[in-house]
């Protein structure tokens, strides 16, 4: 009984021996390690390894047993990017990971919608506008649309916690109202047709404003105007209308033209500035049957008026004796008749021309001889032929003393040897020049 429990102890401790003597052969031999590379982009980030920091990329590890590990990088602004890594022993593994950056979330909403969002000039979208991609921190967002102010708002984006930008744009415009009286006008402003007044122009842009109203015939009513945003503002646009002009030509032409009874000139004449109406118009030529008409003249307008002139005249063929008569037609001097070649007592053929059909007074005067007045009638179209016979007036107008006595009487004629003088009405005295002492005119005072 005592033998077996002795062997049992001995067994006992060899086995016990023999496990420390394995054990500490374990000992003196390490296990072999894995190594592990890891890089991220951005560099900088921070290492965990199954869940614990090793330190920042680029980072190398030696330590790490093989197996399977969890390798997690982390930067401030950044999305954790993780790796599961399986090492065996002695080898060498790189890891590379890329950090994506976080992006915060921004809900803008604004009065007017569909207005433009933009950041940093880049344009985004139209509210309401709901953006995911912009980098945490200090944004400023602008908000746009045509006819209102534009906007800029600072928001800070922490996280993905959505944050909202509520905006009321104010009106950068304002509204003209533009009254005219002037029929078919047009208003355009700033160079845009706005319609027919009276109109209401709105959204129009804070600031100089050119307004204009244009009608055919009347001259552009032009004004500018200051305006501030949302304020409504009143034109009134009188328009003058252009002056027309009117040309009067006559055939035959230098025919007297009335206006409305004021004497304008001789045709062909252009009469301007004359403002829209109806004239009436006169036409007179002598010798021609006067012409009226009434004439409508519109704004602007560039109106010609022809006028034919009909003749009512005649002519007349006259001759005198003597000739060296001077002639006279209701008192206006119209021509002298003159002597003909073949020196006959009758004078050539006076013609006059355009005399006015009717009756005229005639009237022929020559110094010496008595005047002769007459009524004469001129028909339109025809020659009227007359001869008129001057009487002779006896007034002495020359004296000759001889030797002998002193003859006075009208001059007939010189000559050498005489001296031919009517001493009475038909009665030619020839003097001889050699009894002549003196001879002179008679003055007439």
């Amino acid at each position: 009984m005592q033998s077996q429990h002795t062997h049992f102890i001995r067994l006992t401790l060899v086995v016990a021996l023999a496990g420390v003597s394995a054990f500490a052969h374990a000992a003196d031999e390490a296990p072999p390690m894995a190594h592990l590379q890891v890089t991220s982009e951005p560099l900088k980030a921070t290492v965990l390894v199954d869940r614990k920091a090793r330190g920042e990329t680029p980072l190398t590890l030696s330590d790490l047993t093989p197996g399977q590990h969890l390798v997690t990088i982390q930067m401030a602004g950044y999305s954790d990017a993780h790796q599961t890594v399986t090492l065996n022993a002695q080898d060498t593994r790189t890891v590379t990971l890329k950090l994506e950056p976080i992006t915060g979330l921004l809900l803008v909403h604004s009065t007017p919608t569909n207005a433009d969002v933009s950041v940093g000039g880049l344009a985004l979208g139209h509210t309401p506008l709901m953006l995911s991609t912009l980098p945490l921190g200090k944004q400023r967002v602008k908000i746009s649309t045509p006819g209102f102010q534009s906007k800029e708002v600072e928001v800070n984006l922490e996280d993905r916690t959505p944050a909202i930008i509520n905006v009321d744009l104010l009106s950068e415009s304002a509204t003209i109202t533009v009254e005219s009286d002037a029929e078919g006008a047009t208003v355009i402003v700033n160079g845009l047709d706005r319609g027919a007044p009276p109109c209401t122009v709105e959204r129009v842009p804070a600031g100089d404003v050119s307004v204009e109203v244009r009608a055919t015939g009347y001259a552009t009513f032009s004004q500018r105007i200051h305006i501030s945003a949302g304020e409504v503002q009143k034109v009134k646009a009188p328009l003058t209308a252009l002056p027309a002009t009117l040309k009067v030509v006559s055939i035959p032409d230098k025919a007297r033209v009335y206006v409305n009874n004021e004497f304008k000139g001789l045709s062909p004449i252009e009469i301007d500035k004359l403002a829209p109406a109806t004239y009436r118009v006169k036409v007179e030529l002598d010798g021609h049957e006067p012409d009226v008409r009434n004439v409508e003249l519109t704004r602007a307008a560039a109106k010609t008026e022809e006028f034919r002139l009909t003749a009512n005249t005649g002519r007349m063929e006259l001759t005198t004796e003597p000739e060296g008569v001077t002639v006279f037609i209701d008192g206006k001097k119209v021509g002298a008749t003159k002597a003909k070649d073949d020196n006959t007592t009758i004078s050539d053929i006076l013609a006059l021309e355009m005399i006015s059909s009717g009756e005229h007074e005639l009237r022929l005067v020559r110094k010496g001889y008595v005047e002769v007045k007459k009524q004469i009638q001129i028909d339109q179209g025809k020659t009227t032929t007359l001869n008129v016979v001057l009487v002779r007036r006896f007034i002495p107008d020359y004296k000759v003393t001889t030797t002998t006595t002193t003859y006075t009487g009208m001059l007939d004629s010189i000559t050498p040897d005489f001296i031919r003088l009517e001493t009475s009405p038909g009665i030619i005295t020839p003097i001889p020049m050699k009894d002549v002492k003196v001879r002179m005119p008679i003055r007439e005072d």
